[in-house]
């Protein structure tokens, strides 16, 4: 199962909330993380440029994250099924938690030098991590959907057969 044959299985109003969603949350950092990190010619960050930066990573996070988890029909195991996942969201699901650690170490390690600057730090953090959960849900949650279907099927043509 690839991540093309899993990608064609979303439906299209899925697949476009989530590529809006990833966009807004690329847009929301690059235009977030020059003011964030104080370079020159920002000055104080301007609350002009971080709205803009804070609204897009965060509504373009959760666009992602809600239609990714609502794709799945059943619960998801991570844990306990991993090894039945796709390794694209196998992968994606560890990028997104290396994220978030990131995004903790890097606001803690910021606040000892500034203290107003982890602030701004946190939704850019939390919008790409939002944005790959939403793509890893999606994707174990399409191929455990995938298995549901399988099973059931098979359950069904051997129920069927006399004997």
């Amino acid at each position: 199962m690839t991540l093309g044959s899993l990608w064609q299985l979303f439906e299209r109003e899925t697949k476009g909330w989530m590529v809006g969603g990833t966009v807004a949350v690329l847009v929301g950092v690059a235009v977030g993380l020059a003011p964030a990190m104080g370079y020159p010619g920002y000055g104080d960050a301007a609350l002009e440029v971080l709205l803009p930066s804070l609204f897009l990573c965060l509504g373009g996070g959760y666009a992602v994250l809600f239609p990714g988890v609502r794709v799945t029909r059943i619960t998801l195991h991570v844990v306990r099924d991993w090894k039945l996942y796709p390794p694209s969201g196998r992968v994606l699901w560890i990028l997104a938690h290396a994220t978030a650690v990131t995004g903790l170490a890097v606001c803690i390690l910021t606040a000892t030098t500034n203290p107003g600057v982890p602030g701004f730090l946190v939704w850019l953090f939390t919008g790409p991590y939002l944005a790959l959960t939403g793509w890893a849900a999606a994707l174990m949650g399409t191929a455990a959907n995938i298995r549901l279907t399988g099973s059931e099927e098979s359950l069904i043509a051997a129920a069927a057969q006399p004997g």
